[in-house]
């Protein structure tokens, strides 16, 4: 609406302009000066297209700096959306990940847990039916494969770091000083 009114103004502007040099044309008797007023016409009209020129292609900068802008934006917005999107994804899998991993270590730990328990408890058949040496010897073998799992599997969990220990500023030094 701007730029049309700029167009509007011109337009109305140079047509007053040359209605009056055309007025003044025809109230002078001499027919030389109608040369010279369309001669000055003339020009005003190419000044006029010099003018309009100069407002499409500033209107055009402005134009296309503004879709720029819009395109930037929505590049950003992209570009957003797919971090978003992949965070999203990233989070998932690490849940599924360990949804996963929870599930092998419980179906492992019930297996392993039943193993021992029946190892230890053909150990205390033994131990109880006079094998002394190899109940003693089964009784052992469970217990130390049971504390290996339970030292591989804290060893298996997060570890938090240490505590910063704090130490105190040094004291200053005093310097013996000699007069």
């Amino acid at each position: 609406m701007k730029g049309l009114l700029q167009f509007l103004g011109g337009i109305l502007l140079v047509q007053l302009i040359t209605a009056g040099l055309a007025a003044a044309a025809l109230r002078s008797d001499r027919p030389e000066l109608w040369g010279l007023l369309a001669l000055v016409a003339g020009g005003l009209g190419l000044l006029t297209a010099f003018w309009f020129t100069t407002l499409v292609a500033q209107a055009r900068r402005e134009a296309r700096a503004e879709l720029e802008a819009r395109h930037l934006k929505e590049r950003e917005r992209i570009k957003v959306r797919a971090e978003r999107e992949k965070s999203r994804l990233r989070e998932k899998s690490q849940k599924e990940l360990a949804r996963a991993q929870r599930k092998a270590d419980n179906g492992a730990r019930k297996r392993t847990t039943l193993a021992f328990t029946a190892v230890a408890a053909a150990g205390g058949l033994m131990l109880f039916t006079q094998f002394i040496t190899f109940g003693l010897l089964l009784v052992t073998g469970a217990g130390g494969a049971l504390a290996g799992y339970a030292l591989r599997w804290k060893q298996s969990l997060p570890r938090r770091a240490p505590e910063a220990k704090v130490l105190p500023a040094p004291r200053e030094r005093k310097l013996i000083e000699k007069h």
